[in-house]
Order: C-alpha cells, then structure tokens, then sequence
C-alpha cells in the first residue's frame, strides 16, 4: 500500500479494519460493553478484525496510509494480524460493528464503509500515533507466520 489513502479515526473514537469473509459479529441482542470487548479481542485472534481506541479526542483524525513510519517518535503502537479473503479488507467503524453485535443478520460494513487495496492472505496491521504529523501512520504488510502472542482486549481501551 502507499501513502495515497487517508482514512481517519471514526466519531468514537476508534479505528476499525475488518475482513467480512470471516468476521462473525453477533453477540447478543442486549451486549453489553464489556461483552463487546471480549468479543472483539476474539475476533483479532481470529484475524478477522483489526481495532485500537485511540480516542475521543481524536474523533475524525487522519491515519496516513504509508509503507513506512518515518522517524517521528512513536507514542504507541498497536499491532495485529488480519487474514483478508475474497470480501476484502474493509476500514468500518464502531457503530457499524454495534449493530452487527445486536443483529445476527447484520453486516460488520456499511454503505459508507472503505475498501482497502490489500491482496488476499494474511497481513500484518501496525497502527502508530506519532509524535508529530500525521498523527497516526497505518502500515499493512503481507505476513507469513508472525508467531504474535494472542490479544487479551482492544489495544489503548482503558
């Protein structure tokens, strides 16, 4: 991927990537938060998702796409793995992934959501908050085996 794709930070605060081929987002009809967040900590060990919180305060920042991170300082980095298959790799949002939580035949992607241009197979997704600008730099690169210890909960949700 190349820097030429900007996506940004959603109005929760979150940033979001899911491969919808494998991604399975019901939870219960009356989830609850912390449920929720189980769930999707399940999901990245399943490298169906990929999501972190940066943040309130960084509600519709940009997070430059780009091969590397520059030599800014890093403030903190969340890493994953998501395996894309046919349907893609897609940049959703929290809302979107509420519903599918609630509803059993609801999908983990809107209307509005962003497809990426990323290759079927498995990729690793490093998401970083810089000290300088951008703010954040998403790197997304094709991964073989990155024998990655398994996520207990959403990266920077505290």
């Amino acid at each position: 991927m190349s820097d030429a794709v900007a996506l940004h930070v959603d109005e929760d605060g979150f940033f979001c990537l899911v491969a919808p081929d494998t991604y399975r987002g019901f939870v219960d009809e009356d989830w609850e938060l912390e449920q929720l967040l189980t769930h999707f900590a399940g999901q990245m060990n399943a490298e169906s998702l990929f999501i972190a919180y940066p943040g309130p305060y960084d509600t519709n920042e940009t997070v430059v796409v780009a091969d590397g991170h520059g030599d800014a300082p890093v403030l903190r980095q969340a890493v994953g793995v998501v395996n894309v298959g046919p349907g893609g790799l897609w940049l959703t949002d929290y809302t979107q992934l509420t519903m599918a939580a609630q509803f059993d035949d609801e999908a983990p992607t809107a209307s509005y959501a962003i497809r990426l241009p990323i290759a079927e197979g498995r990729h690793r997704v490093d998401l970083r908050q810089l000290d300088g600008v951008p703010r954040y730099v998403l790197t997304i690169t094709p991964l073989a085996d990155d024998g990655r210890e398994p996520v207990s909960a959403v990266p920077w949700f505290s």
